[in-house]
């Protein structure tokens, strides 16, 4: 299973990958401890090959391997391996099939009769095995749904994921959910177990197959999504869009330099930590301009090599950095909402202002351009004025949208906190945990990052005309959160906007799992995407989640320093999916359908 998903994403593996699952929990005793932990055991291998990119979060923090593994890692992945274990629970014990054996007709009994014994056995295997596809393919959406939320919500690598290669399948995610995606393979690979166990033990007992007609109607289902999916692909396709009447041209480019997060930190707690911080923000500022002069000349030399008149020069409009961009934080004032530039790190003609892109700002307008909307990733201090002086009492991690200079600035701030990472659950609670954080990061419980709140997307311009786009905010991994992304789906021009900075993870399959999940938020909203990762996946995605670019070496690898640039399709007239309107409704018709599907067998 672990091989369906990137790096090795082998996705047709996710077909049969729970075929050995399913026989061990169906062929076995029914004992109710067995079917867990068979469950439970899958889940722990999956997981723990999937996401062993997480220990590497204890290099960061100068943490022993095998001690982060022991204290963090393998007891993470028992607690999510659970829900698969819950899962073989009630599919060995209350969804299993009926699993008649074979009959035993005497020897004297006539051909025909025996056969019809047979036909009427086998169609008694038949429905069965329907509904016990139908009852374990929506049991499993459910599981995944709670796997995805809660405290310790975790969304990536869901089995409808796997279905991402060909951009079929996946496109009914509009309708339905990516979660709820995960029905296909598992009920497709039930119905392959009951129809290949009923046409062997037929042959046997006749001489003749029978067919498997659960099989076929499943076949011609998976058919007719896969040519609805193909017909939507087509349709919402960065080509097909952009020949519409109504529909935007966005250049963006999003750029990353390759940071790894212990270099950051150590910077961090150096003597010379502000020249670091100034030559960093220098380093974004050069390579945005670097990008825009190749942009132009590549532009030159396909007009020149080409005998299409057509080629025109598109400039980014909009710049994208990532998340840990800004050296120093915004300060803003709690009672106000009020910027006040006086107090950061670094005057606002240096931070965000005119002096702070000289070259991005007066060179592209030199070059033919129309102007910059710089997209950045940063850290927030909310100030209260009180008696005798002011108080920091919060920070907010947000996606900061800088059009024109201080006095415009916008942020929308994450919501979606990480767990262990900007807030320790039950810290405040369990007096010992409070002091374990405190003593391997040097800072106290509450001292974190605040959740933001709202629902109401930025509004950016276009440089160069008189268009107003709507930004759906997306900061560090809500980019894999659809439930909060669908909130800020709004009728009309729209982009979604990410910043991440996967370097706490360094060069490890994280981003790219990331950005797979990124591509479904598009699905299911129908809107594009451009991302900026530090360390992660840099990239531009369009509303039926293909990837339009990336910034990538020879091999594929995506860390790497340099910039992406793409020309995103902005409908003006989209309006909203069935997802974005009514949320995860099709998990809650799949436990309804798990919950009158169960049965307890005797025996």
């Amino acid at each position: 299973m672990a091989f369906a998903f990137p790096p090795y994403d082998w996705g047709g593996l996710v077909w049969v990958a729970l075929l050995p699952l399913l026989t061990v929990l169906w062929r076995g005793e029914k004992s109710r401890k067995r079917l867990f932990a068979l469950g439970w055991l899958y889940g722990m291998g999956w997981y723990s090959v999937s996401f062993w990119w997480i220990h590497e979060v204890g290099y960061v923090f100068r943490i022993p391997q095998v001690l982060f593994l022991i204290v963090a890692f393998f007891p993470l992945m028992a607690l999510y391996a659970c829900l698969p274990g819950l899962w073989a629970l009630a599919t060995g014990w209350l969804l299993r099939p009926r699993l008649e054996p074979a009959p035993e007709p005497p020897p004297e009994m006539p051909r025909e009769q025996v056969r019809a014994l047979w036909d009427a056995w086998a169609t008694r295997d038949l429905f069965s095995t329907v509904r016990c596809a139908v009852g374990c393919g929506a049991l499993w959406t459910c599981i995944e749904w709670l796997r995805a939320h809660g405290t310790l919500g975790f969304s990536w690598n869901s089995l409808g994921m796997a279905l991402y290669d060909g951009l079929s399948f996946v496109q009914w995610a509009e309708f339905v959910g990516t979660a709820a995606l995960s029905f296909i393979p598992v009920s497709m690979a039930v119905i392959l177990w009951g129809a290949f166990r009923r046409t062997v033990m037929f042959f046997k007992g006749v001489g003749v197959g029978c067919r498997p007609w659960d099989f076929y109607g499943a076949v011609v289902l998976l058919f007719g999504l896969f040519v609805g999916g193909l017909a939507l692909s087509k349709a919402y396709s960065s080509n097909v869009l952009l020949r519409q009447e109504g529909v935007l041209s966005l250049p963006v480019l999003a750029v990353q330099i390759n940071k790894d997060q212990a270099e950051h930190i150590a910077e961090g707690h150096s003597l010379y930590r502000h020249e670091a911080a100034a030559a960093q923000y220098r380093t974004y500022l050069q390579s945005t301009v670097q990008a825009y002069g190749e942009i132009a000349r590549d532009t030159m030399l396909r007009a020149q090599q080409s005998e299409d008149v057509g080629i025109t020069l598109q400039l980014p409009v909009w710049v994208v950095w990532p998340e840990s961009a800004l050296p120093y934080p915004l300060v803003r004032s709690e009672d106000s909402g009020e910027l006040l530039p006086e107090l950061m790190g670094l005057t606002s003609d240096h931070l965000l202002g005119e002096e702070a892109l000289p070259l991005a700002r007066t060179r592209v307008r030199e070059m033919g351009g129309q102007g910059i909307v710089l997209f950045t990733g940063g850290d927030e201090l909310l100030l209260r004025q009180e008696e005798g002086g002011s108080r920091i009492t919060g920070m907010l991690n947000s996606l900061i949208s800088v059009p024109d200079g201080m006095e415009s600035i916008s942020a929308a701030s994450k919501q979606h906190l990480m767990p262990f990472g900007e807030y320790i659950p039950l810290a405040r609670d369990i007096d010992w945990i409070g002091k374990l954080y405190s003593r391997i990061t040097g800072t106290q419980v509450g001292d974190g990052i605040r959740p933001g709140q709202g629902t109401d997307p930025l509004l950016a311009p276009i440089p160069g005309t008189n268009r107003t786009v709507g930004v759906i905010p997306a900061v560090c991994y809500e980019d894999t959160v659809g439930d909060l992304l669908r909130r800020f789906a709004r009728p009309g021009a729209q982009v979604i906007v990410n910043v991440s900075n996967d370097a706490w993870f360094r060069e490890s399959p994280c981003g790219v799992q990331q950005a797979r999940a990124a591509a479904f938020r598009c699905i299911e909203l129908r809107r594009s995407m451009v991302r900026s990762a530090n360390m992660g996946v840099c990239c531009a995605i369009a509303p039926n989640g293909a990837v339009l670019n990336s910034l990538h070496k020879a091999d594929g690898s995506p860390h790497i320093a340099g910039s992406c640039y793409a020309v995103l399709p902005v409908d003006s007239n989209a309006g909203l999916t069935l997802y974005a309107l009514f949320g995860d409704w099709a998990i809650a018709l799949f436990a309804v359908i798990s919950l009158l599907l169960f049965r307890r067998k005797k025996g």
